[in-house]
């Protein structure tokens, strides 16, 4: 268990995380990490499955402790058939089944991947009741030590509050060899940070709502070292990739301190989220993650200093005031790192945007311009600044082969 006081109104932070191992080598040391459990049900895709999870099944038989693997096809989505495959699959078969025997379920749920097997899995974890943890194969996003799972529901993707990872086993070498597409989506996502936390502030201001100072600045300082890292990524220096995967994890200890992803989820993932949604609605495979955010980054910083501009709200001008010199080395850090858009179409991105504000139940910059009545007119001028100053190309034409 990992756990920390505070002297915020909770007065104690703490998450069932038992181990967090981030080093070289990491996977030779999973059967030692895991060595309680004795029936582990191991989940990869088949691209997971070749990078890291045909050792990590090897050296886990080895050991006595694998119960079976499932391997998924992909795209493995954390949607409903995904979680329903893992659901049916999770329990071993027998001839004749008897109710009354000792369940043949496993013990233990290991997923080896990234965001949307960690997230299928902590989900058929919750569901069964049955502990997880997860060997992740990029740093590509935020949501190893989270406590909620955004997951495809129908045409829907809705946040579902999930179990906590018990054990974080990261290699570092297997990270430095993941698709440069990757590393941008653990950027992306992280870049968002300062929004979220600008978003929380002034619903702290605004609504009265819980804020944990302690929490937001260890997201802000974890994003801080993301952002550091981002300029080696490309290079896959060593120190960055381990930079990447520390302020990652970090960023989702602090959603499982905070209870909810409000330290690290704000205005940004609103707007990406629904764009992702609008292409589950036109029957496409979202876009990474990660790379939405980064966009939706962009398009916030717009809105905010747009916002700064104008006010005459002495407060919010205040608030806004302290994020503009991190804006200020987001936009540097843009222009090498050059972060590709998904949505580029004028109608698409005002669209993302007014139904962002809804995606859920959390107050952010959004409502706080539609109680204006400034809603859409802010939108519009996001998306001519973000043309003009941030765009480098879409994503597609940035990496063509990508599937």
């Amino acid at each position: 268990m990992i756990e920390m006081d505070c002297t915020c109104t909770q007065g104690h932070h703490c998450i069932p995380t038992e181990v967090i191992e981030i080093s070289d080598n990491a996977l030779e040391k999973i059967a030692d990490i895991l060595s309680a459990y004795h029936r582990i049900f191991m989940v990869a895709d088949e691209n997971t499955y070749q990078v890291a999870g045909r050792r990590v099944e090897g050296l886990l038989q080895a050991a006595g402790l694998l119960s079976h693997t499932l391997v998924l096809p992909v795209p493995a989505l954390p949607n409903a058939e995904s979680i329903g495959r893992v659901l049916m699959e999770a329990g071993q078969d027998r001839e004749v089944y008897d109710i009354n025997a000792w369940s043949l379920n496993p013990d233990y749920i290991l997923a080896v991947g990234s965001g949307s097997l960690n997230d299928t899995c902590r989900m058929v974890s919750y569901r069964l009741g049955i502990p997880y943890g997860i060997v992740g194969t990029a740093p590509s996003m935020d949501g190893y030590a989270s406590v909620v799972a955004p997951l495809l529901n129908g045409r829907k993707k809705i946040v579902y509050n999930c179990s906590i990872a018990r054990h974080i086993i990261i290699d570092l070498t297997v990270n430095a060899a993941a698709p440069y597409p990757l590393l941008l989506s653990g950027a992306g996502d992280m870049l968002g940070k300062y929004v979220a936390i600008l978003d929380w502030e002034i619903s702290r201001d605004r609504n009265g709502e819980y804020f944990c100072e302690k929490i937001a600045d260890m997201v802000l300082t974890a994003t801080a070292q993301c952002a550091e890292a981002a300029y080696g990524l490309e290079k896959r220096e060593p120190a960055a990739i381990r930079a990447a995967s520390e302020g990652l994890i970090l960023s989702g200890e602090c959603i499982a301190f905070c209870g909810s992803s409000r330290p690290a989820s704000g205005t940004e993932h609103m707007i990406a989220q629904t764009w992702e949604v609008m292409d589950v609605e036109d029957g496409h495979v979202p876009n990474l993650h990660g790379i939405e955010v980064g966009e939706g980054t962009f398009a916030a910083m717009e809105i905010f200093r747009k916002l700064h501009r104008e006010t005459h709200d002495k407060g919010m001008k205040g608030l806004i005031e302290k994020y503009l010199p991190a804006f200020d080395r987001l936009e540097t850090l843009q222009k090498t790192l050059k972060l590709p858009f998904t949505v580029t179409d004028r109608e698409r991105f005002v669209d993302g945007v007014l139904r962002g504000r809804t995606f859920r139940d959390r107050y952010t910059v959004l409502q706080y311009l539609y109680d204006l009545g400034r809603l859409e007119e802010y939108a519009e001028a996001a998306y001519d600044a973000m043309m003009e100053k941030h765009y480098f190309g879409t994503f597609r034409e940035r990496f063509p082969d990508w599937k």
